[in-house]
C-alpha cells in the first residue's frame, strides 16, 4: 500500500511541474514568470531535501515519523530509547525523491495562480 501512494504522489507532482512548464511554454510568459518559476523550483528543492531527509515529528509521546509528506521511517519509545522501523529501502529512497518532487511541485503553486489568471485574460482562443 505504501508504493502506491508514493507512486501517486510522485504522478501528480511530476505532472504538476511538467504542466506548468508547458504551459508557461505556449503563454509564451514574461522573463519575470520564468524567474519566478526558476526560484520557487530551486527553492522547492532545497525545502523538499530538508523535508525528505531532516524532519522529524512527534506523534504523542512515544511515537515520531521521519521525512514529510510521506514518511520514511517510524520511531517508537521502548525502555527509554527510540526503535525504528523504516520502510524497506527501495521504497525509502523513491519515498524521499517523491518528497522533493512533492514539495517542489507546491513550492510553484503561486505560479499556478499567475499563469491561470494571465490565461483567463488572454481568453481561450487568443493563440493563432
Amino acid at each position: 500500500m505504501g508504493i502506491f501512494i508514493v507512486i501517486v504522489f510522485l504522478a501528480l507532482s511530476s505532472w504538476m511541474l511538467v504542466a506548468l512548464f508547458r504551459r508557461l511554454r505556449r503563454q509564451r510568459a514574461p522573463t519575470g514568470s520564468w524567474l519566478a518559476f526558476g526560484a520557487l523550483f530551486a527553492c522547492g528543492v532545497a525545502v523538499g531535501i530538508g523535508c525528505a531527509f531532516y524532519v522529524e515529528y512527534p506523534i504523542g509521546a512515544r511515537y515520531r515519523i521521519g521525512s514529510f509528506p510521506i514518511p520514511i521511517v517510524f520511531f517508537h519509545r521502548e525502555d527509554g530509547h527510540w526503535v525504528d522501523f523504516p520502510v524497506p529501502e527501495f521504497q525509502a529512497w523513491a519515498t524521499a525523491l517523491t518528497n522533493v518532487i512533492t514539495i517542489t511541485a507546491l513550492a510553484t503553486l503561486p505560479v499556478w495562480s499567475i499563469s491561470g489568471r494571465q490565461q483567463r485574460h488572454e481568453g481561450p482562443h487568443s493563440e493563432a
